[in-house]
C-alpha cells in the first residue's frame, strides 16, 4: 500500500485533509482517507506521516497488503509502537498478518508549541468518557498541565454514519445536535470542544473487520494532527479492566504516543458499574449521558433509544446504582422490564455479573432472573471463534 501526500481543501466553513491510498496487492480502485474540521480550527491542524501511519496501517492489515509506504518521517517510538500493536492484533486474530512499514524513522518536534499545548480527552458523552472527565476535574488543580482543557468529539466512527461512502445527512445532523449539547456542557467546565470528522469507518466492509484491526487509531490520528495545540490525548478505558474480551484493549493506546505527544488510557481498572455509580452523583454529567448504539435515529430530545443492548445495559447499571439515577438520566423510561432483557444479545456479557448483586439487594429478582437466563442462553449457544472473527481469513486470502 502506498500513501500519497496530504491535500488540503476548504469549502463551506470546513477544512478537509485527504490522502490517496494506492493498493499494491489487491486489484481495486484507489481510495481516499479524509479528516475534516471546522475551518475555525484549521490553524491547529497539521497532517503529516504520523497521521497517515495511524490512519492507514489498520486498513493495510485488514486488506492483506504486505507493506505500507509513506512519505515523510515517523518518530521511531511511534513506528515501534505500531509494530507492537500489529503483533497484538495478530495474536487476537490469527487470520491477520503484520505489514512491513516502509518509512523513514527520525524524531522531530512539532513547531510553534511553546506555551500553547493543552491536555485533551476523547469526549463522546458516554459513561467511560464522562467518568474520566469527572475524575480528572476532581484530581487535577486548575493550573495543572494534565487537567483536561480540550474535548475531542468525532463524527464517522459509528457503523451507520456513512452509506455508499458518503455521510448520512440525518446522522450528521444528529451529531451536530449532540455536539451542541456537549459544547454547552463542557464550556461550563472550562473545556473547549473540538469537532472532527473522518471517513475511515466507511473504508471497511463490515464491523468485524473494522474491530479486528482499528482499536483507537482514528482518534489518535486526529490527536496527532492537532499536536501543535495538544500535549496529548486521553482515551477512556472500557470498564473491563485488562480483559482480552473487549475491542479496545487499554494496553494498545500508549503504543501510539511519541516523545512529544502523549496517548494514554484513563481509569483502566475502574469497573463500568463503579463509573456509573460515580456518574449518578454528578447531575450535570448524567444529564448529557449518551450511550446508544444509534441503530435507529432517536426522536425527540432524548438521544438514547432505551431498547438497544447498550442502552438497556446502562439502564440496569443505573438501577443498580440505587436511588433515582435512572429517572434523572436521559432515557425514555425510568425502569427496565424482564422482557427487554430477554430479547438482548449478550456480546458484552462481561459487564452483567457486577450488576446482579446490587439488583438482588434491591429486590429486583425479576431482572436478576432475566439476566441469568440470558447469560445461560448465550453461554450454551453455538461455540464462539476464539479469534473473534471466524470468516476474516476467507476475505483476506
Amino acid at each position: 500500500m502506498k500513501i500519497g501526500a496530504w491535500q488540503e481543501e476548504r469549502t463551506a466553513g470546513r477544512m478537509r485533509l485527504s490522502v490517496r491510498v494506492q493498493w499494491e496487492d489487491r486489484a481495486r480502485d484507489d481510495a481516499t482517507i479524509w479528516f475534516e474540521w471546522p475551518e475555525a480550527l484549521a490553524d491547529q491542524v497539521t497532517a503529516d506521516a504520523n497521521v497517515a501511519l495511524l490512519a492507514a496501517y489498520p486498513l493495510a492489515m485488514s486488506t492483506g497488503e504486505q507493506r505500507l509506504q509513506l512519505d515523510g518521517t515517523v518518530p521511531p517510538r511511534l513506528a515501534d509502537g505500531v509494530r507492537a500493536a500489529m503483533a497484538l492484533a495478530v495474536q487476537r486474530t490469527p487470520a491477520l498478518r503484520t505489514v512491513h512499514l516502509d518509512v523513514i524513522e527520525r524524531g522531530t518536534a512539532p513547531e510553534g508549541t511553546a506555551g500553547r499545548r493543552e491536555a485533551a480527552l476523547c469526549l463522546s458523552g458516554g459513561v467511560d468518557a464522562l467518568s474520566a472527565l469527572q475524575g480528572n476535574l476532581e484530581a487535577m488543580p486548575p493550573d495543572h498541565p494534565a487537567r483536561f482543557r480540550r474535548g475531542l468529539f468525532v463524527f464517522g466512527l459509528n457503523s451507520f454514519d456513512f452509506a455508499d461512502g458518503l455521510p448520512v445527512p440525518a446522522r450528521a445532523e444528529l451529531y451536530e445536535a449532540r455536539a451542541a449539547r456537549l459544547e454547552a456542557f463542557s464550556s461550563g467546565l472550562g473545556i473547549s470542544l473540538l469537532r472532527a470528522s473522518t471517513n475511515l469507518r466507511s473504508l471497511y466492509p463490515d464491523f468485524q473487520t473494522w474491530a479486528a484491526v482499528v482499536n483507537n487509531t482514528p482518534l489518535t490520528a486526529i490527536g496527532h494532527a492537532m499536536r501543535t495545540h495538544l500535549s496529548g490525548l486521553a482515551i477512556a478505558s472500557t470498564g473491563a479492566g485488562i480483559s482480552t474480551d473487549v475491542l479496545q484493549h487499554p494496553f494498545m493506546d500508549p503504543l501510539f504516543a511519541t516523545h512529544d505527544f502523549d496517548v494514554h488510557p484513563v481509569q483502566q481498572m475502574l469497573t463500568r458499574a463503579e463509573k456509573v455509580r460515580r456518574l449518578a452523583a454528578w447531575p450535570e454529567g448524567l444529564a448529557v449521558l449518551r450511550v446508544c448504539f444509534l441503530m435507529e435515529l432517536p426522536t425527540g430530545p432524548v438521544q438514547n433509544c432505551g431498547r438497544c443492548e447498550k442502552c438497556v445495559r446502562t439502564m440496569l447499571e443505573l438501577l443498580a446504582a440505587g436511588g433515582d439515577a435512572l429517572a434523572r438520566a436521559p432515557f425514555p423510561a425510568d425502569d427496565v422490564t424482564a422482557d427487554q432483557i430477554d430479547v438482548m444479545s449478550y456480546a458484552s456479557r462481561i459487564y452483567y455479573d457486577e450488576v446482579v448483586p446490587p439488583l438482588a439487594a434491591l429486590g429486583r429478582d425479576d431482572l436478576v432472573a432475566a439476566i441469568r437466563r440470558g447469560l445461560r442462553r448465550y453461554n450454551t449457544s453455538e461455540p464462539r471463534d476464539p479469534s473473534g472473527w471466524r470468516d476474516l481469513w476467507g476475505r483476506l486470502k
